[in-house]
Order: C-alpha cells, then sequence, then structure tokens
C-alpha cells in the first residue's frame, strides 16, 4: 500500500500563527515538533520511507524536504498551483498510481494528532488487507468524543466484525457522511451513538477513485490525465492553473454508496489540530480549563485559550469566557471560541481590504 499524505493547505482557521509562508502543518504546536514531522513518525509505524508520498505546493519544496529528510526524493509531489483537494488528491494519485492504476492507497492528511499513533498504524495494515481481499473502499471514523459542530461526522450501521476490543477497532456498515452540523443537531447524534469522526482518512485502490473522478468530474479528470500523459512537463502543468477549485468530499466521498463502503471504526486519541478549537481540546484535561503559552498571566478565565507567541510583551487576562486570544509579532487576535470557523471569510475579507502583509 502506498500512503499519500496532503500538506498543502494554509490553515485560515489556524490564523493568525498559520500564513501563507509558514502554514499550520509546519508548526510546532504540539510536543514541539512540526505537525508534519509527528504525521510522518506515525506513519512510519507501519511503512517504509519509499512507500509514502508527500503532496504540497512548488512553494515549499525547501521548507518540507528540510523536514522530511529520510523521504526520497522522488516522493515528493509539487502541486503548480492550489486549487483545493478535489485536483490535489488526482493530480498526487496518478503521479503514485502511474505504474499500477489497482495500487492500494491510503490519503491521508499532515495536521492531525494522535494519542494512540501505533493503534493508527494497525488499522492501516488491516485495512490494506481489507481491501486486496474484498476491493471495497474503507473509511476511518474515530469515536465523537464530544457534540462538536466543527467536524464532519459518519453515520454507521450494524458492526460487521470486531478486529481488536483492546484498541476497540470494529468494522461496520457504512451509511452515509454527514457535514459539520449544527450543536443541537451535534448532541443529537451523540446520544443516538451510531455517529463518528470523520478524519477523512480513505483506504481503497487508485482506479476506485479514478473511476469516482471520471465520472463525477470528467473535466477534471482529462486535464490531469493529459499531464499525465505529456510526464508531467513545464509546458502540460499549465492547464492545471485552469482547474476550478473543487474538493475531494464533493467528488468522491459524497458519491460513495454502503454497498461498495466499511467503515472502520477505531479510537486512536485523534484530534484535527487545523483551529484554535481543536488545539485546545487536545491540550486540556477538562473542558473548563484554560490553556495558556508563552509569557500570559491569566486570573480567573474559564474554558479559553490564551497563546503568545511574542515573549517580549506580556498577554494579561482576567475573568474570560470561551474566549480565544492569540498574540503573535504582528497581530493580536481575540474571538469567541464558537466562532473559531469564521476565521477563513475573516482572513478572506482581510485580504480584500488591502492587510495581505498580515496573511
Amino acid at each position: 500500500m502506498k500512503i499519500i499524505m496532503f500538506a498543502g493547505g494554509t490553515g485560515k482557521r489556524f490564523w493568525p500563527l498559520s500564513r501563507k509562508n509558514s502554514p499550520k502543518q509546519f508548526l510546532s504546536v504540539i510536543d514541539n515538533k512540526p505537525l508534519i514531522s509527528l504525521k510522518y513518525e506515525y506513519l512510519r509505524l507501519g511503512f517504509d520511507p519509499e512507500d509514502i508520498f508527500v503532496s504540497t505546493g512548488v512553494q515549499y519544496d525547501g521548507e518540507i524536504q528540510r523536514l522530511l529528510p529520510d523521504l526520497p526524493e522522488k516522493n515528493f509531489i509539487f502541486e503548480p498551483e492550489m486549487r483545493d483537494n478535489g485536483p490535489a488528491v488526482l493530480y498526487a494519485l496518478m503521479y503514485v498510481a502511474a505504474q499500477n492504476p489497482y495500487e492500494i492507497v491510503s490519503l491521508q492528511w499532515s495536521d492531525h494528532y494522535l494519542k494512540q499513533p501505533k493503534t493508527f498504524a494497525n488499522a492501516l495494515q488491516y485495512t490494506e488487507k481489507t481491501v486486496r481481499h474484498e476491493g471495497k473502499t474503507i473509511i476511518m471514523a474515530v469515536p465523537a468524543r464530544y457534540a462538536s459542530p466543527h467536524l464532519g461526522y459518519i453515520h454507521y450501521g450494524t458492526s460487521l466484525k470486531t478486529i481488536s476490543e483492546t484498541e476497540n477497532m470494529h468494522l461496520s456498515e457504512f451509511i452515509k457522511f454527514v457535514e459539520k452540523p449544527t450543536p443541537e443537531v451535534a448532541h443529537q447524534y451523540i446520544s443516538e451513538g451510531n455517529y463518528a469522526w470523520n478524519p477523512a482518512y480513505t483506504i481503497t485502490t487508485a482506479q476506485n477513485i479514478i473511476d469516482k473522478y471520471q465520472t463525477h468530474a470528467p473535466k477534471l479528470y482529462e486535464t490531469i490525465k493529459y499531464i499525465v500523459d505529456n510526464d508531467f512537463s513545464q509546458e502540460a502543468q499549465q492547464t492545471y492553473l485552469t482547474l476550478e477549485k473543487i474538493s475531494f468530499d464533493y467528488i468522491f466521498s459524497e458519491n460513495l454508496t454502503p454497498e461498495e463502503t466499511y467503515v472502520l471504526n477505531v479510537d486512536m486519541g485523534w484530534s484535527d489540530v487545523g483551529e484554535w478549537v481543536a488545539l485546545k481540546e487536545t491540550l486540556e484535561s477538562n473542558p473548563t480549563d484554560t490553556i495558556t503559552k508563552g509569557n500570559v498571566v491569566d486570573s480567573g478565565s474559564v474554558n479559553s485559550l490564551i497563546h503568545n507567541y511574542d515573549d517580549s510583551k506580556l498577554v494579561s487576562t482576567i475573568n474570560l469566557e470561551n474566549i480565544v486570544v492569540v498574540n503573535t509579532k504582528d497581530v493580536v487576535a481575540i474571538f469567541r471560541k464558537d466562532d473559531n470557523s469564521k476565521l477563513k471569510e475573516y482572513v478572506a475579507m482581510l485580504e480584500q481590504t488591502g492587510n495581505e502583509k498580515y496573511l
């Protein structure tokens, strides 16, 4: 099996720490290591460097090769331009599977944190065997620890097989994906019990994914095929810049049927460190905790995150509740936890109002 890890996002929901020139996957926000280095360590528990590929933007070529020095040079895939993850997935996939379209692949993301990485590696190895024997697509699902309106969910059905009781690993029927729900609906999912968080880990054959692109995004498929047929030449890659921005979920995930899909429920201590609220949840011992970093003096704050990345200044806070404060050398950002998802729109507004230097 080949692993394709995607590391191309700019992390707008993690602004102002995450910037275009230093996106979140290259930042050391947990365990004093860049997120992409942590994810690579997790993958190495079950796979050799030769079987791990990394896809990112061409502008990050130097940084990513510095962070992953033992990855073969041919295993770095540089997207000509950011066009959302729909084009990025097919571009990387057809590069990896050029010699064998029936290669089993696992799509992974670089900004996730795992408390039980060995369980994750075991789960991946199990999915490879199952895909090889049954030809299904397998999607991983992780227990929903709380009713999050910031994450997607997987609605799963009857348990088909217990893989490991100690690792809480079960193979289940797939019913459907559910996009980020309202807080009320998220609580309903937790009560019902057959909904799990969706980490967006897909394991299948390259051809299964290619078939979905041919059906649901034929123009995109033809463009990438043209680039592959022309050996990824600079001239051919110029056509990539004409592609519309479209998500992988819209092309592939939303078109999966229960007949072709299994769900692997596995508890690996997963967290999506894609936004400040998720980072707080990863670091906290109790939901009411206030998490601080750097030169911070706080008094009486509850359920907040206060991070100071400029120790030349003191960040002083009193009796905050449900608030995120992030101080960098050039920006102070303050917002309610519930509004973390609005950072993406806010960053777009900054770009439109002449504040590009802060992005």
